[in-house]
């Protein structure tokens, strides 16, 4: 090893007196970790940043424009089919802590750690897929832009069909990963993990502690826990007044996906109320709240990660063969679009919502998309089901049902 390498450990675990050499060595197997006498990169072939080893603010990501959104660390997990996946929103220094915790725990050797580069990520539908079939923990920061950042990147993994679970930052007053993992080096005392969280043991070993081997098994109950009530709400919780609303909307849009029975839903919506009661209007009232949410629950048809999968399937696809329009690469691919969403319904109507279409085809106005559906329902490609209604003042509109024609083999 070089003297500059040398001196570049030497200011790394400085910098970073929480992470263990253990920790280091074991990133630094997996080509995940680099350090050079002046800098230091979390990442792989796929993406990267780095960082000066000095306290001066410098960074420089690998990737920009789409690129910039790639996972670091998820062909060391696919490579090695790990099945325990801790996923860091939020950068490079909290990737460390995550991977740190990890090894407190006695499982760094098994659990695969995946890092976006911030709030600003969105994740690539294609990327998560390859996170099905293992346990994943979403971790992002502790602030509004980390929580939405949590929320969106959950839905992602929702709509992948991801087995995963969120952090919980409501008992803790650190803002990220790296400052939770420093407080606890702060003093001797245990931390507990968040409430939210059974990926871990119920309990932080401390810095000097021994390692304590992970134990995978857990008492299963009838219904929900409390740990799973709390990580299906979490995302959901109004931090923010006159956002009530829209924030059980999108609980609504995540509870319909899991098929609950209505002792579950009014279980889920208690908790959510109650931890959303300081930001709702003062005279908000549980039961109107709850007859609402039964009412969101009824509008919501097909979700938002829903119709983003069946959008990109259909980007992949080959389109159906339209005789009358045969080189109409626009017509065709919006059909293609219609004949996953029928897919997605089964033996249902569906709705293409215009908004949702006119992004998918990359057009200047909704007027467009409107044409050609219309067109579509000329060909006898769709039909309309139901038709739908615009928004008026004081009455909401109402979506368009349509049923897909064609076989969908084709």
């Amino acid at each position: 090893m070089s003297n500059a390498s040398i001196d570049g450990r030497a200011l790394f675990f400085k910098l970073f007196p929480s992470i263990t050499l253990e920790t280091f060595s074991e990133l630094e197997k997996r080509g995940l970790l680099h350090v050079t006498d002046g800098h230091w990169r979390l990442g792989d072939n796929n993406n990267g940043t780095s960082r000066k080893l000095s306290q001066k603010k410098w960074r420089r990501a690998d990737n920009s424009g789409n690129d910039w959104h790639k996972l670091i660390g998820l062909d060391d997990v696919v490579r090695n089919d790990r099945r325990l996946v801790i996923f860091v929103i939020e950068g490079s220094k909290d990737a460390l802590a995550a991977a740190e915790l990890a090894r407190r725990f006695g499982i760094l050797g098994e659990v695969g750690i995946v890092c976006a580069l911030g709030s600003g990520y969105r994740p690539i539908p294609a990327e998560l897929q390859q996170l099905r079939g293992r346990s994943v923990l979403l971790i992002g920061d502790n602030d509004a832009a980390g929580m939405d950042a949590t929320q969106i990147v959950s839905w992602g993994l929702e709509a992948a069909s991801v087995d995963h679970q969120i952090w919980g930052w409501s008992d803790y007053p650190q803002k990220d990963m790296y400052d939770f993992l420093a407080a606890m080096d702060a003093t001797d005392e245990k931390f507990p993990t968040p409430c939210t969280c059974t990926f871990f043991s119920s309990s932080l070993p401390s810095h000097n502690s021994t390692v304590q081997p992970f134990n995978r098994s857990t008492t299963q109950i009838t219904g929900l826990t409390e740990e799973e009530k709390l990580g299906i709400i979490y995302p959901f919780v109004v931090t923010k007044e006159g956002t009530g609303n829209a924030m059980s909307l999108q609980l609504a849009r995540v509870i319909k996906t899991k098929n609950m029975n209505m002792t579950n839903i009014e279980e889920i919506f208690h908790l959510w109320f109650a931890k959303s009661r300081p930001m709702l209007p003062p005279d908000a009232d549980e039961s109107e709240s709850l007859q609402t949410f039964y009412r969101q629950l009824k509008r919501v048809r097909f979700t938002e990660p829903a119709l983003k999968v069946a959008c990109e399937r259909a980007r992949r696809a080959r389109p159906p063969f339209i005789p009358a329009r045969d080189g109409d690469e626009e017509l065709t691919k919006l059909a293609a679009l219609h004949r996953e969403l029928q897919r997605d319904a089964g033996d249902r109507p569906y709705i293409c919502p215009v908004n949702v279409a006119q992004g998918f085809l990359k057009l200047r106005w909704p007027s467009q998309a409107n044409y050609l559906n219309y067109v579509l329902h000329e060909e006898k490609v769709i039909e309309c089901v139901e038709r739908g209604a615009p928004n008026k003042p004081g009455q909401k509109g109402k979506p368009t049902f349509w049923r897909y024609r064609l076989p969908l083999g084709e």
